[in-house]
């Protein structure tokens, strides 16, 4: 399998797709938001190419929503995080295909990649593998 990376401006997206959908008031923190857009990254490697070609060509739409919109004389990635968290929320709510695909194609894989992270697991009270494989052995 050829190796695949992500053009810079697709990289960029991700990133600030990552930092709008899960921002708090700690974070993502940066470390947080390269493990995300790594884990993207060698995610699309073994995607076909039509397929890699559509979720490439959504990250294109979001990068430029702000301007076809009108909602922003900028890209995506160059928008406050509180006006990209507006911009998403729009798009979620949106009857139009054409706004709400895009967000659809990466909530759920991007959700899945953020919360594996341990840091995140332990934010929300995972426990951890051992702690949750004690009680296996205890069932066995």
């Amino acid at each position: 399998m050829a190796a695949f990376t992500l053009a810079p401006r697709h990289r960029a997206v991700v990133r600030s797709l990552v930092e709008a959908l899960f921002h708090h008031d700690a974070g993502p923190r940066p470390e947080q938001l390269d493990a995300v857009t790594l884990a993207v990254e060698a995610h699309f490697a073994p995607v076909r190419r039509a397929q890699r070609s559509f979720l490439l060509l959504a990250l294109d739409l979001v990068r430029w929503l702000p301007l076809l919109l009108l909602t922003g004389l900028t890209l995506f990635e160059d928008l406050p995080v509180a006006r990209r968290v507006a911009l998403l929320e729009r798009m979620d709510c949106s009857k139009s295909l054409l706004l709400y695909l895009p967000v659809v194609a990466f909530k759920t894989l991007l959700a899945m990649l953020f919360f594996e992270q341990p840091e995140e697991l332990r934010a929300m009270g995972y426990p951890g593998d051992d702690a949750r494989k004690r009680w296996l052995k205890l069932a066995a």
